[in-house]
């Protein structure tokens, strides 16, 4: 998902400035979009929204703007505003990995399991060492019943993200539903230890399958 680049400093200033200049500059697009990533910043997000969609009027073809507009969508749990944003962004750009792991993240929240795993192959087919897709993606196989592609993707994704607790946590989910209990305890172990919370319904039945 996008990062927004606004720093936090004085956010009442930074958008005092910025509605200044889209007042003295109307028809700009960097101005539009620089407000609305301002308000965003400062919780403001119907104003965001507003002025990502002024900017969009004045270039509707602008990726980054449409990958910003479907990331806040996302982050208010407007999922499928923010996959038609990042469908757009995609009409921009065919090309980008990260619009099509953006809209199989918001189809796993959805839980649709074929939707998701369309669009995590496609950005992954870009993208082969993209992490957060890949971990997202064994979800996605677990919950398709598919548990051996799901630990081998698992293991690519903890062995190009030595450090990421969720990765950990998504092999030992896929090696216990594949039925290797030891290896599903030694990930869900390191997951622990990287401090990711591991679910205690999923802790209960690894000991209790062990």
């Amino acid at each position: 998902m996008a990062q927004n680049p606004i720093k936090s400093g004085d956010l009442d200033k930074i958008i005092q400035d910025l509605e200044k200049e889209v007042k003295e500059n109307k028809n700009s697009v960097v101005a539009h979009h620089r407000l609305a990533l301002a308000y965003w910043k400062a919780g403001r997000s119907d104003d965001a929204i507003g002025e990502f969609q002024k900017a969009l009027k004045l270039d509707p073809a602008s990726f980054e703007i449409r990958i910003n507009l479907g990331t806040l969508f996302f982050q208010l749990g407007r999922l499928e505003e923010g996959i038609r944003e990042n469908l757009e962004a995609l009409n921009a750009h065919p090309g980008s990995a990260e619009a099509m792991a953006n809209i199989g993240s918001a189809y796993l929240q959805l839980g649709k399991w074929e939707d998701a795993e369309t669009y995590f192959k496609k950005a992954l087919d870009l993208k082969p060492e993209m992490v957060p897709a890949l971990t997202n993606y064994a979800t996605v196989l677990i919950e398709r019943n598919k548990a051996d592609e799901a630990v081998k993707v698992a293991e690519k994704a903890v062995s190009l993200a030595p450090r990421f607790g969720l990765a950990f946590n998504n092999l030992a989910v896929a090696c216990y539903y594949k039925g290797d209990i030891e290896r599903a305890a030694k990930a869900m172990k390191k997951a622990k230890e990287l401090g990711y919370p591991i679910h205690p319904d999923f802790e209960a039945k690894i000991k209790s399958a062990a």
